[in-house]
Protein backbone atom coordinates (compact mmCIF):
# COMPACT_ATOMS: atom_id res chain seq x y z
CA UNK A 1 0.00 0.00 0.00
CA UNK A 2 1.38 3.44 -0.72
CA UNK A 3 2.13 6.10 1.89
CA UNK A 4 1.76 9.50 1.33
CA UNK A 5 3.49 11.76 4.20
CA UNK A 6 2.24 15.27 4.49
CA UNK A 7 4.37 17.58 5.98
CA UNK A 8 3.14 21.19 8.00
CA UNK A 9 6.63 23.03 7.54
CA UNK A 10 5.60 25.71 9.71
CA UNK A 11 4.77 23.26 12.55
CA UNK A 12 7.50 21.04 12.36
CA UNK A 13 10.75 21.42 11.38
CA UNK A 14 12.94 19.11 12.61
CA UNK A 15 12.63 16.26 9.88
CA UNK A 16 14.79 13.21 10.09
CA UNK A 17 13.97 10.19 6.94
CA UNK A 18 17.34 8.62 8.11
CA UNK A 19 16.02 5.87 10.04
CA UNK A 20 12.53 5.06 8.58
CA UNK A 21 11.60 2.76 5.94
CA UNK A 22 10.55 5.00 2.68
CA UNK A 23 10.23 2.29 0.11
CA UNK A 24 6.54 2.78 -0.75
CA UNK A 25 6.45 6.65 0.87
CA UNK A 26 6.21 9.77 -1.32
CA UNK A 27 6.83 13.01 0.86
CA UNK A 28 4.91 16.45 0.41
CA UNK A 29 7.02 19.01 2.56
CA UNK A 30 3.71 22.26 2.62
CA UNK A 31 6.20 25.56 3.11
CA UNK A 32 4.41 28.82 3.97
CA UNK A 33 5.07 31.80 1.92
CA UNK A 34 7.03 33.70 4.24
CA UNK A 35 9.53 30.86 4.65
CA UNK A 36 12.12 31.63 3.02
CA UNK A 37 15.06 29.75 4.76
CA UNK A 38 15.02 25.81 4.42
CA UNK A 39 17.79 24.62 6.53
CA UNK A 40 20.88 22.93 4.35
CA UNK A 41 20.49 19.46 6.27
CA UNK A 42 17.00 19.29 5.72
CA UNK A 43 17.48 19.73 2.36
CA UNK A 44 20.79 17.72 1.62
CA UNK A 45 18.69 14.56 3.03
CA UNK A 46 15.64 14.66 0.93
CA UNK A 47 17.55 15.70 -1.74
CA UNK A 48 18.83 11.88 -1.84
CA UNK A 49 14.81 10.81 -2.23
CA UNK A 50 14.72 12.71 -5.62
CA UNK A 51 11.21 12.71 -6.96
CA UNK A 52 9.67 11.37 -4.07
CA UNK A 53 9.61 14.27 -2.20
CA UNK A 54 7.96 17.46 -3.32
CA UNK A 55 8.07 21.03 -1.99
CA UNK A 56 5.14 22.79 -1.92
CA UNK A 57 5.22 26.26 -1.47
CA UNK A 58 1.87 27.95 -0.42
CA UNK A 59 -0.13 30.63 -2.00
CA UNK A 60 -1.20 33.53 0.11
CA UNK A 61 -0.69 34.90 4.01
CA UNK A 62 -3.39 34.37 6.36
CA UNK A 63 -4.42 31.72 9.75
CA UNK A 64 -4.61 28.72 8.67
CA UNK A 65 -3.83 28.93 4.76
CA UNK A 66 -1.43 25.93 5.05
CA UNK A 67 -3.61 23.88 7.10
CA UNK A 68 -6.31 24.58 4.28
CA UNK A 69 -3.71 23.56 1.67
CA UNK A 70 -2.69 20.21 3.14
CA UNK A 71 -6.36 19.68 3.50
CA UNK A 72 -7.52 20.36 -0.22
CA UNK A 73 -4.18 17.84 -1.11
CA UNK A 74 -5.61 15.30 1.35
CA UNK A 75 -9.11 15.57 -0.59
CA UNK A 76 -7.18 15.55 -4.03
CA UNK A 77 -5.31 11.89 -2.78
CA UNK A 78 -9.06 10.61 -1.58
CA UNK A 79 -10.16 10.99 -4.66
CA UNK A 80 -7.55 9.62 -6.76
CA UNK A 81 -6.39 6.37 -4.45
CA UNK A 82 -9.99 5.61 -3.22
CA UNK A 83 -9.05 3.26 0.15
CA UNK A 84 -5.86 1.77 -1.62
CA UNK A 85 -3.56 4.52 0.71
CA UNK A 86 -2.27 5.54 4.04
CA UNK A 87 -2.04 9.08 4.44
CA UNK A 88 0.23 10.69 7.19
CA UNK A 89 0.28 14.43 8.38
CA UNK A 90 3.65 15.06 10.26
CA UNK A 91 2.36 17.90 12.43
CA UNK A 92 1.76 19.35 15.84
CA UNK A 93 -1.39 21.01 15.27
CA UNK A 94 -4.86 18.99 16.35
CA UNK A 95 -7.06 21.69 14.17
CA UNK A 96 -6.51 17.92 11.48
CA UNK A 97 -8.39 15.92 13.67
CA UNK A 98 -11.79 16.55 13.14
CA UNK A 99 -11.03 16.40 8.89
CA UNK A 100 -8.86 13.16 9.74
CA UNK A 101 -12.63 11.45 11.96
CA UNK A 102 -14.13 11.92 8.40
CA UNK A 103 -11.31 10.55 6.21
CA UNK A 104 -11.39 7.69 8.47
CA UNK A 105 -14.96 6.87 9.13
CA UNK A 106 -15.17 6.94 4.92
CA UNK A 107 -12.57 4.17 5.08
CA UNK A 108 -9.40 5.82 4.30
CA UNK A 109 -6.53 4.92 6.43
CA UNK A 110 -5.09 8.55 7.47
CA UNK A 111 -3.56 9.62 11.07
CA UNK A 112 -2.17 12.86 12.52
CA UNK A 113 2.02 12.29 14.35
CA UNK A 114 3.85 14.56 16.13
CA UNK A 115 7.11 13.23 15.25
CA UNK A 116 8.61 10.56 12.22
CA UNK A 117 9.80 8.29 14.95
CA UNK A 118 5.77 7.71 15.92
CA UNK A 119 5.79 5.78 12.59
CA UNK A 120 5.54 1.65 13.14
CA UNK A 121 8.65 0.92 10.88
CA UNK A 122 10.71 3.60 12.82
CA UNK A 123 13.91 2.70 14.16
CA UNK A 124 14.33 6.30 15.39
CA UNK A 125 13.94 6.08 19.33
CA UNK A 126 10.80 8.44 20.65
CA UNK A 127 12.21 11.40 22.51
CA UNK A 128 11.83 11.50 26.27
CA UNK A 129 13.58 13.22 29.19
CA UNK A 130 14.07 12.63 32.58
CA UNK A 131 12.78 16.22 33.39
CA UNK A 132 8.82 15.84 31.84
CA UNK A 133 7.57 14.34 35.09
CA UNK A 134 8.40 16.98 36.77
CA UNK A 135 7.16 19.74 34.09
CA UNK A 136 3.66 18.21 33.39
CA UNK A 137 3.43 17.92 37.56
CA UNK A 138 4.58 21.87 37.43
CA UNK A 139 2.02 22.55 34.74
CA UNK A 140 -1.21 20.74 36.51
CA UNK A 141 -0.46 22.89 39.44
CA UNK A 142 -1.30 25.94 36.81
CA UNK A 143 -4.80 26.96 36.25
CA UNK A 144 -5.42 26.23 32.91
CA UNK A 145 -6.11 29.53 31.91
CA UNK A 146 -3.26 30.67 33.34
CA UNK A 147 -0.88 28.10 31.58
CA UNK A 148 1.52 29.36 28.67
CA UNK A 149 -0.24 29.32 25.26
CA UNK A 150 2.56 29.14 22.72
CA UNK A 151 5.47 26.74 22.21
CA UNK A 152 7.71 29.93 22.90
CA UNK A 153 6.45 30.89 26.63
CA UNK A 154 6.41 27.55 27.68
CA UNK A 155 9.64 26.61 26.83
CA UNK A 156 10.76 30.11 28.33
CA UNK A 157 8.62 28.77 31.59
CA UNK A 158 10.23 25.16 31.66
CA UNK A 159 13.76 26.96 31.42
CA UNK A 160 12.37 28.98 34.22
CA UNK A 161 11.56 25.82 36.21
CA UNK A 162 14.15 23.99 35.11
CA UNK A 163 16.98 26.69 35.56
CA UNK A 164 20.41 25.79 34.31
CA UNK A 165 19.57 21.74 34.83
CA UNK A 166 18.36 21.56 31.09
CA UNK A 167 19.70 22.19 27.97
CA UNK A 168 18.08 23.97 24.79
CA UNK A 169 18.01 21.12 23.34
CA UNK A 170 17.23 18.90 26.54
CA UNK A 171 13.71 21.19 26.68
CA UNK A 172 12.59 20.79 22.99
CA UNK A 173 12.83 16.62 23.89
CA UNK A 174 10.45 17.92 26.83
CA UNK A 175 8.28 19.51 24.55
CA UNK A 176 7.88 16.62 21.83
CA UNK A 177 7.23 14.20 24.55
CA UNK A 178 4.66 15.65 25.50
CA UNK A 179 2.96 16.54 22.13
CA UNK A 180 3.53 12.51 21.53
CA UNK A 181 1.92 11.13 24.62
CA UNK A 182 -1.36 13.68 23.84
CA UNK A 183 -0.77 15.91 26.82
CA UNK A 184 0.11 18.97 24.49
CA UNK A 185 -1.81 19.56 21.53
CA UNK A 186 -1.36 23.08 19.51
CA UNK A 187 -4.62 24.76 17.11
CA UNK A 188 -3.51 28.07 15.45
CA UNK A 189 0.02 28.40 17.43
CA UNK A 190 -2.16 28.19 20.16
CA UNK A 191 -1.04 25.51 23.03
CA UNK A 192 -4.00 23.31 24.66
CA UNK A 193 -3.46 21.17 27.36
CA UNK A 194 -4.72 17.40 28.55
CA UNK A 195 -2.43 16.47 31.09
CA UNK A 196 -4.56 13.65 32.51
CA UNK A 197 -4.89 12.11 29.62
CA UNK A 198 -2.05 10.68 28.23
CA UNK A 199 -2.38 8.99 24.56
CA UNK A 200 -2.40 4.92 24.68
Amino acid sequence: MKRILLIDFENVQKIDFELIDLTDTEIAIFVGKSQNRIPFPVVEKTQTLGERVRWLKIAGDGKNNLDFHIAFELGRLCEKFKKDIELIILSMDSGYDSLMKYINDSGIHIKRIANLAELADSKKQLPTSRFTGLVVSNLKKIDNQKRPRTGGTLKKHIESLLRDKASANEIDLIVEEMFIAGLLTQTSNRLKYDLDSPKE
